[in-house]
């Protein structure tokens, strides 16, 4: 089957759709914004039902209100899948900017990845649909220790036995604090569990690469074609945070044809 190609949800995306200014397979909500994404007359995916959440902690699916929130959501949406950050390295965290940071002291790693490993088994248990874990880039805020190192991604994922979201920008980012070269961080990911594609383009700030979600580079082409020659992803989206709809419209079409080529 072909790979379907989507946008991230932005007031920009849904603004593009409705004027069917640009031709996309799906748009990819959630949180907050899940709750007025039918109205935009696509096709919706669910990336991260609920914020500020961490599968760390040891009663993840206890939380008030997660469960049900998900399983709303999901029916509202109709959603093929539900995908989520694979967690983080404290029990609870919350948004600063663009990062996550703990409000829980850090956890050893064997008990990170053991509690994540359980607590995505019983959440793809109680949900309709196929569970996906999404890798996480780097910020040195200390929620995101070991978690990004491909090794651990590859334990938790197995362990779990769940789908894989590969961001190709969250692995270049975390790649460059690894200082490992962005083609073996790949190679040591579990390629063969890839259902769906992130794609954006990381920029460097002050020295250091971030996950700025602008237009993809020639580097980022090239990964995107390396991980269509290893994986067969049912979906692409493209993440765009920009407000530039030329930047979209450009993007799209040849995002199309490297999936088609």
């Amino acid at each position: 089957m072909p790979t379907l190609l989507g946008l991230g949800d932005t007031d920009l995306a849904r603004r593009l759709i409705a004027g069917a200014a640009v031709r996309v397979d799906f748009l990819e909500t959630g949180g907050p914004r899940a709750a007025t994404a039918a109205g935009s007359g696509a096709r919706l995916f669910v990336h991260n039902a609920v914020w500020n959440w961490s599968l760390a902690h040891p009663r993840a699916l206890d939380e008030p209100g997660v469960l049900s929130a998900t399983r709303e959501i999901l029916d509202r949406t109709a959603a093929p899948w539900l995908s989520v950050h694979l967690g983080f390295a404290s029990t609870r965290v919350a948004a600063d900017g663009p990062m996550m940071v703990p409000r829980s002291p850090v956890l050893p790693r064997e008990a990170a990845q053991a509690a994540i490993a359980r607590n995505a088994r019983a959440l793809a248990a109680a949900l309709p649909v196929p569970l996906l874990f999404e890798n996480l880039d780097y910020w040195p805020s200390g929620a995101y220790e070991y978690i990004s190192e491909p090794g651990f991604i590859t334990d938790v994922l197995e362990a779990a036995g769940t789908g894989f979201l590969l961001d190709l920008a969250h692995a270049r980012v975390a790649a460059a604090r690894l200082s490992l070269p962005i083609d073996e961080y790949l190679a040591r990911l579990p390629l063969g569990r890839v259902r769906a594609v992130h794609v954006s383009g990381p920029r460097m700030r002050d020295g250091v690469l971030l996950d700025e979600h602008e237009p993809l580079s020639a580097e980022d082409d090239r990964l995107l074609r390396t991980v269509l020659d290893a994986a067969q992803p049912a979906a692409v989206t493209f993440e765009y945070h920009g407000t530039d709809p030329d930047a979209v419209r450009r993007e799209l079409p040849r995002l199309r044809s490297l999936l088609e080529g």
